[in-house]
């Protein structure tokens, strides 16, 4: 909807187009509304009457929309004054830092307009006592119960001469009233000048402790020396060694050297010993799972040499990082690091201080117990549903690999590759210290040396062949020894001897695989069968200490 503005003809106000008559100078657009709208009111009032209002009290001109009257200061309408009534009737909550808000419950008088005549009177609590090192007993309490109000209702000093107190006089008592009286639903209950004086002794005597503090202090750091006429100087320790000059005589006193006795710092605990396990020759990865290639021995080369300490709280990663850039030789390449000597240091230092955060040029990473039912074995896994890796195996073939619980903020996982000698010593420490047993053997891994016993079909001798072969050649503490051939074709199984007597594959036996079978004629392949010559004694992988 438009609006729409004129002026008008007369005094050149601008008004609605609707409006009838000017309410500045009276002009008249219609006659018919102006007859109509203004019968019986007076033109040149009616500017007048839209700007100001009556006072109800007092009956003078106020400007519309004015709370309060000029002249009376009494409310120019009576919902606003009702409300005003309500809000200072109602008493105020004094609020202390002190107490707790549950406890807070003392008020302060209503702000009612009656206030104004009348002095209010205050009184003292019945329990205000004053305590024994700042009053005397039940005389001061006595006389601060009885004394009378010096400002009191009864006998006003400051008076007005209508009879009236002063504002200052007013003032005063209504601050005393409101400090030492609460008023409201729980006046009385608690009183205020206990509250009050109990602040103030606190501080006091906070003040005199630090007070106290500071004597002490000063009067360690002082010494009184001696001066021939027989005074006391006293001087602080800063001035040992100088000359002070006696306040008696005048004279110079040398200062002696201040020697304070040393505290002898009680003996450092020895550390406690720990039984540690120690399992070498370990390969430890940290790798990202996005970034590994399901391709067999992916990943076999991306290994840190590292060490495991396996005790009954924790498992220790020590990981040889290897050495630091800033001891590189001149042409880039860095010293060799003798490992068994590195080792042997390691050692020492944890058998000596039993901490392993004090190892350089390693990284450590533990594994508390609560952790360690976190370690999974990732290769081998028969089933490849079950695997991380989809069955491949990315750490090489016959390595066994094993998923370590260790946090890492980049996202990488942490695994350690090891033999078959090294997984054995390593399996029989956490089924021992932790009860942990990895499905180990129900996916191909052998927990003990088994050999099958074959006939050559040349000379009927028998042939020694270790099962699980890949294992054992992937494990530098087997010395293995070849015993036999077998053929892919018909499975016939031919010993060395028979080999060398028939001269197949030559001489040395190098052209085996594309030799003809003495039983179907077929090509024989390569599938060599060992035994096992030389075993690795009990413990070599891992030796037992206490740090």
């Amino acid at each position: 909807m438009s609006t729409v503005i004129r002026s008008c003809p007369g005094c050149k106000l601008l008004i609605l187009s609707d409006t009838a008559q000017c309410p500045e100078c009276g002009h008249v657009f219609y006659e018919r509304r102006s007859s109509q709208a203004s019968e019986g009111v007076d033109v040149g009032t009616m500017k007048s009457a839209l700007l100001v209002d009556p006072c109800p009290h007092c009956g003078e001109l106020v400007r519309t929309g004015l709370v309060r009257c000029w002249n009376c200061n009494g409310f120019m309408r009576e919902d606003i004054a009702a409300l005003y009534r309500g809000m200072t009737a109602s008493p105020q909550q004094i609020i202390y830092s002190t107490i707790p808000l549950a406890e807070r419950t003392d008020y302060l008088p209503p702000r009612d307009d009656k206030s104004k005549d009348s002095v209010p009177k205050a009184y003292d609590a019945e329990s205000f006592v004053l305590s024994d090192d700042r009053g005397t007993g039940s005389g001061a309490a006595q006389e601060a119960e009885t004394a009378p109000l010096a400002h009191g209702p009864d006998k006003p000093q400051n008076t007005t001469p209508g009879g009236k107190p002063t504002k200052s006089e007013t003032t005063g008592a209504a601050d005393l009233a409101s400090a030492e009286t609460p008023s409201g639903p729980d006046a009385g209950s608690k009183p205020i000048e206990g509250d009050l004086l109990s602040i103030a002794l606190q501080e006091e005597r906070e003040v005199e402790k630090r007070r106290g503090d500071k004597i002490v202090e000063r009067q360690r750091k002082q010494m009184l020396v001696p001066c021939k006429c027989g005074a006391w100087i006293r001087v602080n320790d800063d001035q040992a060694g100088k000359v002070v000059r006696c306040r008696q005589c005048k004279q110079p006193v040398n200062v002696p050297q201040i020697r304070r006795k040393l505290i002898k710092k009680e003996d450092k605990p020895a550390a406690a010993k720990l039984a540690l396990k120690w399992i070498e020759g370990v390969r430890f990865f940290r790798v990202a799972p996005t970034s590994i290639v399901l391709k067999p021995g992916s990943i076999a080369d991306k290994f840190i040499d590292a060490d495991l300490a396996i005790a009954d709280s924790q498992i220790v990663v020590i990981a040889f990082t290897g050495t630091d850039k800033k001891k590189r030789g001149l042409l880039g390449k860095a010293p060799k690091t003798d490992r068994t000597e590195q080792r042997k240091q390691i050692r020492e230092l944890i058998s000596t201080v039993g901490d392993f955060s004090t190892l350089t040029d390693v990284s450590v990473y533990t594994i508390p117990a609560d952790h360690v039912s976190g370690i999974r074995l990732a290769q081998p896994i028969l089933k490849a549903q079950e695997s991380m890796f989809a069955g491949v195996p990315v750490f090489g073939d016959g390595c066994i690999a094993i998923f370590l619980p260790i946090a890492s903020d980049d996202g990488q996982q942490a695994y350690c590759s090891t033999s078959l000698t090294t997984f054995r010593a390593l399996h029989e420490v956490l089924k021992k210290n932790f009860k942990l047993e990895l499905p180990a053997t129900e996916n191909g891994v052998p927990e003990t040396d088994k050999s099958d016993n074959l006939n050559c079909f040349i000379n009927q001798s028998r042939v020694e062949s270790v099962r699980s072969l890949k294992y054992y050649q992937q494990d530098p503490a087997f010395e293995l020894e070849l015993s036999g051939y077998r053929c892919k074709a018909c499975t016939a199984v031919i010993s060395e001897e028979g080999r060398k007597k028939n001269k197949l594959g030559g001489a040395n036996g190098k052209g085996i695989a594309k030799a003809k079978c003495p039983k179907c004629s077929g090509k024989m392949g390569e599938e060599l069968l060992y035994r096992i010559k030389k075993s690795p004694s009990a413990g070599s992988a891992g030796d037992s200490s206490e740090a």
